[in-house]
C-alpha cells in the first residue's frame, strides 16, 4: 500500500515532526508510533495532563515545541486555536470502521510525519482518502489545500 499526493514536489529541508498526543489519541497508536516507527511522541496521559481542557492541551503542545496530535475537531476553530500560537496540529479523522484506520496510520507515518518542517505552522486533517492542510497564505488569509490519495 502506497499513497502519493504531491509533497515530493516541495523542495525544502525535511525533519521528522515531534508529537504531543492529547487524550483523544488511543494508547495503542501512541505505542505503535513510538516502538515500531521510532516517532518522538509524548502523551498528555504520560505527563499527567489527562482531563485538561483543549486550550491547555493546545498550549502544552506549543510549550513543548511539538505538533498536537488529536482526533478533536474543535482544534479547527482558528479563532480559539490560532496559527500563531502553535507549532502545528495533526487531526486524525478516525473512521467508524476500524479496518480503515490502516490508511490513516500509513499516511501519518509515511508522508505527514517525515514532512515535519514542511508542515510546521499548519493544521493537517488526515482522512482515509484525503488530506486537508490549513495554512496562512502570503496575503495573511487562512487557506485550505486538499490532496486526494492515489493508492498503488
Amino acid at each position: 500500500m502506497k499513497a502519493h499526493f504531491g509533497f515530493e514536489q516541495v523542495k525544502v529541508k525535511r525533519g521528522r515532526a515531534k508529537l504531543y498526543a492529547d487524550e483523544n489519541i488511543d494508547s495503542g497508536l501512541i505505542t505503535s508510533l513510538k516502538e515500531e516507527y521510532k516517532i518522538n511522541i509524548i502523551s498528555a496521559e504520560e505527563l499527567g495532563f489527562k482531563g485538561r481542557d483543549d486550550a491547555f492541551q493546545f498550549q502544552q503542545a506549543y510549550k513543548l515545541n511539538r505538533f498536537l496530535l488529536t482526533c478533536d475537531w474543535d482544534f479547527l476553530n482558528h479563532k480559539n486555536f490560532p496559527f500563531n500560537q502553535m507549532i502545528g496540529v495533526i487531526l486524525l479523522d478516525i473512521p467508524k470502521s476500524f479496518s480503515e484506520i490502516g490508511y490513516i496510520h500509513h499516511i501519518l507515518t509515511s508522508e505527514i510525519l517525515p514532512s515535519g518542517n514542511e508542515i510546521e505552522g499548519t493544521k493537517v486533517v488526515i482522512h482515509k482518502d484525503s488530506v486537508e492542510i490549513y495554512f496562512i497564505s502570503a496575503k495573511g488569509k487562512i487557506e485550505k489545500q486538499s490532496f486526494k490519495y492515489v493508492w498503488t
